[in-house]
């Protein structure tokens, strides 16, 4: 189950798409929210390349600090505003370890929500990437743009076969169960022969166990492109009895 989901908040306005998410996640699994609050600070070179000061230097630091200050007020009153269990955390840090502290915060969760990267995230540089690779936990990727109603009607579950999708299965198994549908779809890059075929069979008997009725789609892969090939899927099929 979903009983701690992180949120990361940073005081601009898509804070609004994330917090609309964590709300509906936490609504459906009766979770605690956690917002993770990273407050950058400058990243200031040596006096004889910047010509600032010591001072100077420790008095850009202190502003950072107050500037923090004054956004962690403001975020905790927006979370307190989802009527919820909520807790913030705030960390200040260079720009070089803040992608650290994301995986090492999101290791206590059970979910980290944050923004959809589309090549000009907002997003601390690398914080995803970390998150992904050195939390063990999975993320909730949201568009910019607050969206509709997070709905679990529908759920695509791409599977090959290897560990990373086994761990994918595991850290989705809450969202499958709360599923009205799930499909679990495995991208083909040849015409499948009769091993190529049988790929999924075993992950749709494995979620009946759990409780979840799965059904079993093969797609052909679109240009040797897996991931082009699994978002033109996702938008394609549809719900079938299984």
């Amino acid at each position: 189950m979903i009983k701690d989901v992180m949120v990361h908040l940073d005081g601009t306005a898509t804070d609004e798409a994330r917090l609309a998410a964590v709300d509906e996640i936490a609504e459906l699994f009766q979770s605690r929210i956690i917002g993770l609050f990273l407050n950058v600070l400058p990243l200031l070179a040596p006096e004889e390349e910047n010509g600032l000061s010591a001072v100077q230097s420790v008095n850009l630091i202190d502003l950072a600090r107050e500037a923090g200050d004054k956004m962690e007020i403001k975020l905790t009153q927006r979370l307190a505003r989802l009527q919820k269990p909520v807790e913030l955390r705030r960390f200040d840090g260079f720009v070089d370890t803040i992608a650290d502290i994301a995986a090492r915060e999101a290791r206590t969760a059970d979910a980290f929500v944050t923004l959809r990267p589309n090549g000009a995230s907002p997003e601390p540089e690398r914080m995803v990437e970390s998150v992904l690779f050195g939390s063990g936990r999975h993320l909730v990727l949201v568009p910019h743009r607050r969206s509709a109603k997070v709905a679990l009607d529908h759920i695509l579950l791409a599977w090959n076969g290897s560990r990373e999708s086994a761990r994918a299965m595991a850290e989705a198994m809450p969202y499958l169960r709360k599923a009205q549908a799930v499909t679990v779809i495995v991208v083909d890059d040849e015409p499948p022969v009769e091993q190529n075929a049988l790929e999924g069979v075993s992950a749709v008997d494995h979620l009946k166990q759990h409780d979840v009725s799965a059904v079993l789609h093969h797609a052909r892969a679109r240009k040797g492109d897996v991931g082009a090939t699994l978002m033109t899927e996702a938008k394609q099929v549809r719900p079938t009895s299984s």
